[in-house]
């Protein structure tokens, strides 16, 4: 378990900072990938409801703690991604987590809900409320599901889609 907690860790880590360097530079308007919320999706679906809301908390805490927008937005929709995707947890399916279609749809309805569940507080001051729907919960869901769909196929193994 301590060696699984470890590259929990390191993946974390590493999906903070390609979440960031995606900000940068692979934003579409101001629209970009929630790699960090597809990392707790991920560990939520292999460990479980609890160790995805924990991990969710820690994640977004510490995505919070090198952005500029206030603290504790990320662990907000860290901790719901954690829990919405614990209901899908099955112990019995843990290795294919993220090897398979299950990864993508799963990961969709997930941040399409958080999104959802966080736009009182994302378009907090905006007139067009519509727009701002449209603009981050659809987008980011489905620019996000694009990447959730790279994992799946770099993960998944060929024969399983022939």
């Amino acid at each position: 378990m301590t060696k699984r907690i470890i590259v929990y860790i390191i993946l974390g880590v590493m999906s903070i900072l390609l979440q960031k360097f995606l900000d940068n530079f692979a934003s579409l308007g101001s629209v970009a990938p929630q790699l960090v919320i597809l990392f707790v999706i991920y560990i939520s679906l292999r460990e479980g409801q609890l160790f995805g809301v924990t991990g969710g908390f820690i994640a977004g805490l510490a995505n919070d703690m090198l952005v500029t927008h206030f603290i504790g937005f990320t662990c907000f929709v860290g901790v719901l991604a954690g829990f919405i995707s614990g209901f899908f947890y099955r112990e019995s399916e843990v290795d294919l987590a993220a090897r398979t279609l299950n990864f993508a749809w799963i990961s969709a309805v997930t941040l399409f809900l958080t999104e959802l569940i966080a736009l009182p507080i994302v378009a907090a001051g905006e007139l067009n409320y519509f727009y701002v729907f449209l603009k981050f919960t659809i987008g980011t869901t489905v620019y996000t599901s694009v990447f959730a769909m790279i994992i799946v196929f770099v993960n998944g193994k060929k024969n399983r889609y022939v």
